[in-house]
């Protein structure tokens, strides 16, 4: 979901994008394996590491970060994750940064078994951002 630079997404609304491209990217994984399609598990990750920025966007945005305010880098990111994510979630988001977005999608060194275990640390990422942003109502 592409926003203009008027609009403005809840956290409700980031948390919605990070689940529907989570299960975007758990689709397009089957039919990859199905295929036995390398390049199509490229963009497997890709969609993956969207789902990520899109949990992180919403914890950010619960932290008090406004959407005006979200970053557009990777140095950007770096440094709210460091402020605002517990020891957990920067584990797991930079785990996410480097196996999903680098080595699957840029380098195209993850297998499919990696992969899967990737997507499952991605829902087990969404699902711990939620707790926190429940804890911080």
């Amino acid at each position: 979901m592409r926003i203009k630079r008027d609009e403005r997404m809840s956290v409700e609304e980031h948390l919605e994008e990070a689940k529907k491209l989570y299960r975007q990217a758990v689709e397009e994984f089957e039919i990859a394996k199905e295929k036995k399609d390398s390049a199509y598990l490229s963009d497997v990750c890709a969609k993956g590491w969207l789902s990520a920025l899109e949990a992180t966007y919403a914890l950010f945005i619960k932290m008090g970060v406004r959407e005006e305010e979200l970053p557009k880098a990777d140095r950007g990111r770096r440094y709210m994750v460091r402020r605002y994510a517990s020891r957990e979630l920067r584990l797991y988001y930079f785990s996410l940064r480097d196996n999903l977005h680098i080595e699957g999608y840029y380098n195209r060194s993850l297998d499919f078994d990696e992969v899967k275990m990737q997507l499952e640390d991605l829902k087990y990422y969404i699902e711990k951002i939620e707790e926190e942003i429940k804890r911080a109502e």
